[in-house]
């Protein structure tokens, strides 16, 4: 009898072991998953971004680099890090979020801004795809540089790890900003929401929402902040806000800080979202 109930506790536990490792098996990728991306760079001296992927706890192949149209990417390799490895960030019950900086490279002489969706990832262990990463400006070098003084001028900037950046601009004449824009607003809607200091009617608006024209005196100072709402915390995220206008002397202008939300914090929700959007199931705990 003791014999009988052996071997049919070994038995539960080896129908129990293979259901696991197929409940697990289940739940790998194929190939690995790359977030949606919405970042603005320019060519030029450390032209770096940094791409974040989901990949299998057990795949230990690593990317040898990029391609985005005419543009390489070659990876950047911190010291804290061993050359040949995958970089992880954070990990989930059966991935790791891993990371991957790349400085650009343009393979052909260009003047033109270029924006990317999708980008080829090619793999230590011979493996290559094309992914999609939401979507990548390229500036040509130079593009934010200008040997004319720019009448609003940036005095200072920053941000913080909730996502919030504010930055401050100095009239040197007096002028009206007319337009207040960023490559991505469309792609953000109403998850943007921007401040206007000094001015009650203009906190936490969506981009449309803020009272145009402002009339900025000689001597006069404005902050901007910007922040993205917590659904889009899983977005990793780089670009320009534009503040443009003319001066009273009818000279136009286009003054800019940076938003920079580029670590972006997963929770097993958000990971099973990402898989679900991207490959169309799930990766439940």
């Amino acid at each position: 009898m003791r014999e009988r109930y052996f071997w049919a506790v070994l038995g539960l536990i080896v129908i129990s072991w293979i259901a696991n490792s197929l409940y697990a098996y289940s739940k790998q990728l194929k190939e690995p998953v790359f977030l949606v991306h919405y970042i603005e760079a320019v060519m030029g001296h450390q032209s770096n971004v940094t791409f974040y992927y989901l990949a299998n706890k057990n795949d230990q192949s690593y990317i040898n680099y990029i391609v985005l149209g005419d543009v390489e990417g070659l990876p950047q390799h911190e010291f804290i890090y061993p050359e040949a490895s995958p970089q992880a960030v954070d990990t989930s019950k059966h991935q790791e979020l891993r990371s991957i900086t790349v400085e650009l490279r343009q393979l052909n002489e260009s003047d033109n801004d270029r924006s990317f969706n999708e980008m080829q990832v090619f793999y230590s262990d011979g493996k290559a795809s094309t992914v999609s990463i939401g979507e990548v400006i390229i500036h040509p070098a130079g593009y934010f540089t200008s040997d004319d003084p720019i009448p609003l001028k940036l005095t200072s900037g920053g941000g913080s790890d909730d996502g919030r950046s504010s930055h401050s601009f100095l009239a040197t004449e007096p002028l009206s900003i007319q337009k207040i824009s960023t490559p991505f607003s469309s792609a953000f809607e109403d998850q943007l929401t921007v401040s206007i200091t000094g001015n009650p009617n203009q906190k936490d608006k969506a981009l449309d929402g803020i009272e145009l024209p402002i009339h900025l005196s000689e001597g006069e100072h404005i902050t901007v902040a910007m922040q993205l709402n917590h659904t889009a915390a899983s977005i990793p995220s780089s670009f320009r806000i534009n503040l443009s206008g003319t001066t009273a002397a009818g000279t136009p202008f286009t003054s800019n800080g940076g938003y920079n939300w580029q670590h972006p914090y997963l929770k097993q929700a958000d990971v099973n979202r990402i898989i679900r959007e991207k490959t169309g199931r799930d990766s439940y705990e």
